[in-house]
């Protein structure tokens, strides 16, 4: 007999003696049934933290058959059903345990862990904090507790838990994935790194800390970082959902598109319901024009563990695209200035299915959209919002009109300038000097993918510089770098350009705009204005891959980074073009 068989043979020896005891125990004295079953647990707990949950769970069961109202046999099987995914069963076999046994930390933590995954996180807190009531010194829910903290943005708190488990257990490995992951949320990147690699060096097989590692990575720009670190994860545990969708997000970022959706569809093979691996899928399909499958799978964003792009908490039903006679639809915007920017389009569309349309309006761009057909109440940050029926977020649009690359509602302008406005700043500008370009160099620096799509101004001096040219600054909130880095190169307009109205206006009188992808951009698109859009190596979905043109904007046309990076590409490009148009075109209005 090989050493296999033996270990098997003596698996289903300590499994039958310990059946034996139990059905015996019914016809002991009742010190006898405790030591019975108190055996069986001692061995059920070997065979659980073994990770032989079968036999595990066949003991508890048949300790439940003597004694069902055993609390330890109820809060372990419990803890099985959470760790096979069957949360709702494990909350009501630790629930029973609770309802027996009061005080029993170990079933608080527990049902905290059900919780958690059910989603249920201000419960889970309460459970945490219920197991650390009794045990103060409890690391591990010290730990879990800090975990949930984290995804309910309460992100000193969960700092301090993870603390509290680690001054506890220095040695804890997932309480400093668990920091790890608040300070990455606090945008303390290097801090996150370091709690990674501690728990990497407490774990070398720590497949969460890997992923988490990747992620980090992912989100810092070493996409070849990332990819390493998810892969190490996936040499430990294949079948780990989490470190295939960070693999994808990688591999997308990397522009390996194809690999991406596979890593993302592995992920989502193992794990059906993983938000952000469907919300990558579509991203990846929207990117690759699939736009069948992209909205439908860009929808799941919803569910991300994001603020930003959750769905409003509201009692009326969420807007499924049924008809709307007589109904009012609140609409509001998710993500940014850009995307609203792009997406009020399909305004007018709503309301041709009967809906009134109430829309919550950025205040930079109330007088931008004073006449945009398709609103009827336009509502300002604050403002109490009017009785409506149902509501959706605006990105919701594509998916629930079935947009694709033939039916995107892409008018020459569908945003418009003031008439006032635009004469006023007729007179600001004063006279032609030249054929006349905006630029814009920079994005919102507090943009996660800003290092990605914004550029150093110092390499638009050739645009500005090209004979023939009077070049304009369009780019606000950076404190007059427009002047100290051009002098008077070119007139800076930020300090009149009081909210996205005048910014209209002011491209009313620009023979170009040249902007790297941020809402000037858009709004250029927008208003049928000669648009030039300098894109990174890797864009943003909206761009798709290897087209110099937009299905969105007619009149707007995409520059590229043929190389990762390389901004000086795509600059020497545009400043050939722009000297040829200049020259062809002198005082041109």
């Amino acid at each position: 007999m090989n050493r296999a068989e033996r270990e098997r043979q003596q698996k289903l020896a300590k499994k039958a003696a310990s059946n034996a005891k139990l059905e015996k125990a019914t016809f002991r004295s009742p010190g006898q049934q405790t030591q019975a079953i108190q055996e069986s647990i001692d061995l059920a707990v070997q065979h659980h933290n073994e990770g032989r949950l079968p036999e595990a769970e066949s003991i508890y069961q048949q300790i439940l058959q003597t004694d069902p109202n055993q609390p330890v046999a109820l809060n372990l099987l419990g803890a099985i059903a959470h760790q096979v995914g069957k949360h709702d069963t494990a909350v009501d076999l630790i629930t029973k345990a609770l309802t027996i046994q009061p005080d029993y930390a170990g079933a608080h933590g527990n049902l905290g862990n059900a919780f958690k995954e059910l989603g249920k996180l201000d419960e889970a807190v309460a459970s945490y904090q219920k197991a650390l009531a009794i045990e103060p010194d409890n690391a591990g829910a010290h730990s879990n507790l800090g975990a949930v903290l984290q995804e309910l943005g309460r992100l000193d708190e969960a700092v301090a838990s993870c603390n509290k488990a680690l001054a506890i257990k220095p040695d804890l490995a997932e309480a400093h994935s668990n920091l790890g992951n608040a300070f990455k949320k606090l945008g303390r990147l290097d801090d996150a790194e370091a709690s990674y690699h501690k728990a990497l060096s407490i774990r070398s097989d720590y497949t969460e800390a890997y992923s988490n590692l990747g992620a980090l990575y992912n989100e810092w720009g070493k996409h070849e970082d990332a990819a390493a670190s998810c892969r190490k994860a996936l040499t430990i545990n294949p079948d780990f959902a989490e470190a295939h969708g960070n693999l994808g997000g990688a591999l997308q970022k990397l522009g390996k598109f194809d690999e991406a959706a596979a890593s993302c569809r592995k992920a989502l093979t193992i794990k059906p319901d993983y938000a952000e691996a469907h919300s990558n899928l579509g991203i990846i399909s929207l990117l690759m024009g699939d736009f069948e499958t992209g909205w439908p799978e860009y929808s799941w964003r919803q569910f991300e563990d994001d603020s930003v792009l959750k769905i409003r908490a509201y009692p009326q039903p969420f807007w499924d695209g049924e008809d709307l006679t007589g109904k009012t639809i609140f609409v509001y915007p998710e993500q940014g200035l850009g995307d609203i920017i792009q997406f009020v389009r399909y305004l007018p569309m709503v309301r041709q299915r009967g809906g009134y349309v109430a829309f919550d309006v950025p205040p930079s761009m109330m007088r931008l959209f004073r006449d945009l057909d398709g609103i009827d109440i336009a509502l300002k940050h604050g403002d109490l919002l009017p009785p409506f029926d149902c509501h959706i977020p605006l990105l919701e649009f594509p998916r629930l009109f079935g947009t694709t690359l033939d039916t995107i509602p892409a008018s020459a302008a569908y945003l418009h300038a003031d008439e006032e406005l635009t004469d006023a700043w007729a007179e600001r500008l004063g006279p032609r000097q030249g054929f006349r370009i905006g630029l814009v160099w920079g994005g919102n620096p507090g943009h996660l993918n800003d290092h990605n799509r914004s550029t150093d101004p110092e390499l638009f001096r050739p645009l500005i510089e090209t004979p023939g040219v009077e070049a304009f600054s369009l780019m606000v909130g950076r404190d007059g770098e427009a002047a100290r880095v051009f002098g008077d190169g070119l007139s800076d307009l930020a300090p009149h350009l009081g909210d996205f109205a005048d910014t209209a206006a002011a491209i009313a009188h620009l023979d170009l705009v040249i902007s790297v992808d941020t809402a000037p951009a858009h709004l250029a698109g927008a208003l049928g204005a000669p648009v030039w859009t300098l894109l990174p190596f890797n864009p943003d979905w909206r761009w798709m891959l290897g087209r110099d043109d937009s299905p969105w904007y007619p009149s707007m046309r995409l520059f590229r980074q043929e190389k990762r990076k390389h901004w000086e590409g795509v600059i020497e490009r545009v400043a050939a073009e722009l000297a040829d148009l200049a020259k062809a075109n002198p005082g041109a209005g």
